[in-house]
Parts: structure tokens; sequence; C-alpha cells
């Protein structure tokens, strides 16, 4: 017997906890149902029932609030920018990866150039690397590593700038 009356008050406390959503119209079909049946019945849970239903109603005739115009032109000045941020990063990248392609093609072509310059055309032809070789190798890397040096205090120091407007 308790077992049963144990189970109606977890069931009792179960519809009690879905009378909020019942009076916004927020449960199923199924479950609203079993809802108005028990607040026919129960006059605890009636009580209640009518209880959030003058706060709903209350609310509804409440005004909507309306965000200040200087609040909507700030917003929307905000995503123009965050959007012209990713169009100048996306344009930065593209002319990065460009300008290495380049350096690329540009340092590989000038090494033959250099060779043929300095009469040393049949020597490019030697599969072994020689000290010249060796020599413009590292130059090459020096002048990329510091290019590349460069170019991230560039965009350290764009950055804080534009942090700083």
């Amino acid at each position: 017997m308790s077992t049963s009356r144990d189970m109606s008050r977890s069931e009792h406390n179960k519809i009690r906890e879905m009378l909020a959503l019942a009076t916004a119209d927020a449960l199923e079909p199924n479950e609203s149902e079993l809802v108005m049946q028990h607040v026919r019945t129960c006059p605890q849970c009636s009580t209640e029932m009518e209880q959030w239903q003058l706060l709903s109603r209350g609310l509804r005739q409440l005004p909507t609030p309306q965000p200040s115009p200087d609040l909507v032109q700030r917003t929307c000045a905000r995503a123009e920018a965050r959007v012209i941020d990713e169009r100048e990063h996306a344009w930065n990248r593209r002319v990065m990866i460009s300008l290495v392609l380049f350096a690329w093609a540009l340092t590989l072509t000038s090494w033959p150039i250099v060779r043929l310059v300095s009469g040393g055309l049949l020597s490019l032809l030697d599969p072994r690397l020689n000290q010249s070789w060796l020599g413009f190798a590292g130059f090459t890397s020096l002048v990329w590593l510091t290019g590349g040096i460069a170019a991230v205090l560039l965009a350290r120091h764009q950055r804080r700038e534009r942090s700083l407007a």
C-alpha cells in the first residue's frame, strides 16, 4: 500500500515540475494531456497551475526590450571589422604563399645563372655538392630566415596597432 502511495507521490512531483512548461506550451501533446488530467484532480497542482498562468500572462504583457540604436550600430561595426579582418587575413595568406613560391622559383633559377655567369657551366653537370653550392645554399637559407623573422615581427606590430585603434 505504501508503495502505491510513494509511486503516486513521485508521479505527483514529476507532474508538478512540468506545470511551468505546460503553462508555456513547451510540452509534447501527450505530456500536456497528462498534466491537465492531473490538474483536474489535484487541488494543490491546480492552484499552482493558476499561479504559473498568472505569471505567464504578466510576462506576455511586458514590452519586448529593444536594443539601443547605439548598441546596434556598434555591433554592426564590430561585425564589419571582423569580416574585413578575416578577408585581409585570407588575402595576406595568399600573398605570402605566392611570395614564397616566387622566392623559391627565383632561388632555384638563380643558381644556374650564377654558375653560368661565373664560368662554371660544366660544374652544373657535376653530381657532387661542391663548396660554392653549399655557400649559396647557406646564404639563401640565411636570407630566408631573416625574411621570415621580419615578416613575423611586422605582423605582430600590425596586430598591436589594430588592437590599439
